[in-house]
């Protein structure tokens, strides 16, 4: 404290108390703040409302690629626009909500990095993507190409598209998670709701029929929810920011 006194002397009282401050363990600009991270606290109501939103509405377009050409049959409640029929908008609302949230509250819980940020890009590509992948499966059974044949190429078609529009391996796993617990959950919606049924199944689980490849269309879907909720998120966090300043 001497050699401060000693110091000081001769200084404005202004630099005097800076030199105290800094000393005691205090920040020298009380300005300073650590930098804002993204949180889901404040946004999951509104990416909620809009991932359910997009699944209402954009997901029967998709999935109608498949019934236009009775791969898959919609039976109870059944809705038909032209050639699309569909009984699951809310079902797939609330699968687009499911899986894009789970995959916002897993960014959260690691660390952040470059490739758990929103890109619009990368949403677009994803989802392109995944609108052809559909596409190709009907054309493919429309042409009667044999089941097997069709398997191998659409696994090695859904890994392409891995690489091309997530190409991590927690993507990955979160995919292949997906297009195996979505196949068995359409089990009891088949067997005691009756709401579909696929005419050429080709495997039977629990007595009923699915299609070998359908794990391929749900681990395809995975990475377009994954970038759609993603960007959703940047878009409204940024939004956030913008109204606290």
């Amino acid at each position: 404290m001497q050699y401060l006194s000693l110091v000081n002397q001769g200084l404005p009282y202004q630099v005097i108390h800076v030199q105290k401050r800094f000393l005691n363990g205090q920040p020298r600009c009380s300005s300073l703040k650590q930098p804002r991270r993204s949180s889901l606290k404040t946004t999951w109501p509104a990416i909620s409302v809009t991932l359910f939103g997009s699944g209402f509405v954009l997901g029967p377009l998709i999935d109608g690629l498949h019934s236009r050409v009775d791969l898959v049959v919609y039976r109870t409640g059944s809705i038909h626009i032209g050639p699309l029929s569909t009984n699951v908008p809310v079902l797939l609302g609330l699968f687009y909500c499911t899986v894009g949230l789970l995959q916002l509250y897993l960014d959260e819980r690691t660390s952040p990095s470059a490739k758990t940020q929103g890109s619009l890009m990368k949403t677009l590509v994803s989802l392109i993507s995944l609108v052809l992948f559909i596409e190709l499966i009907a054309e493919m059974y429309k042409s009667g190409v044999p089941a097997n044949v069709e398997a191998y190429a659409l696994f090695a078609g859904a890994e392409f598209i891995w690489f091309l529009a997530d190409r991590t391996w927690f993507g990955f796993a979160l995919a292949s998670i997906v297009g195996v617990a979505c196949p068995l959950a359409e089990i009891p919606l088949i067997k005691y709701l009756h709401l579909w049924d696929y005419p050429q199944a080709n495997v039977a689980i629990f007595g009923e029929g699915l299609v070998s490849w359908t794990i391929t269309c749900y681990f395809v879907y995975t990475f377009f929810l994954i970038n759609f909720s993603r960007w959703l998120k940047s878009v409204f966090v940024g939004d956030d920011f913008k109204d606290e300043g």
